[in-house]
């Protein structure tokens, strides 16, 4: 069956009811649009054919089910937390990599702050012992393995 539009008082067609819905999808087309069919002498609006126009639901049995998305964080390296801490730990790097990024950066400001006077280092050295021996989690609370 072939489709008549009037657009711009314009009558435009014959269409198809495919290029009908085409058109809709595109919003070339709206509901307020007036339509007439071959043969028929009296001029109605879109909205008349909208659930032709509109593409068929689908049920949702049909929808094939999604793969969920599974988020896979890789665990920290406990041995390498201790390596960082004992060769840079007075610059909170072995914080910064366990995502204690509060601590890493405590240490790194009492080095560069203090270490004029030497102080500094030595406390972020004492602080970085300290922490490798007692911390057992990241930042997120994983176990470093």
């Amino acid at each position: 069956m072939s489709y008549y539009i009037l657009q711009n008082d314009e009558t435009k067609g014959p269409y198809t009811l495919g290029q009908l819905r085409s058109m809709w999808s595109s919003g070339s087309i709206t509901s307020k649009t007036m339509h007439c069919q071959e043969g028929d002498s009296e001029w109605r609006p879109l909205s008349a054919i909208v659930r032709e126009l509109e593409p068929p639901a689908t049920p949702a049995a049909a929808v094939p089910p999604q793969p969920s998305m599974v988020v896979v964080k890789p665990t920290k390296s406990r041995g390498i937390y201790i390596i960082l801490g004992l060769f840079l730990g007075i610059f909170g790097v072995h914080d910064f990599y366990a995502g204690h990024y509060r601590r890493g950066v405590t240490l790194l400001l009492c080095t560069v702050l203090l270490g004029i006077v030497a102080v500094g280092p030595i406390i972020s050295f004492i602080g970085s012992i300290v922490e490798i021996c007692t911390i057992k989690t990241d930042g997120e609370g994983q176990k470093l393995t």
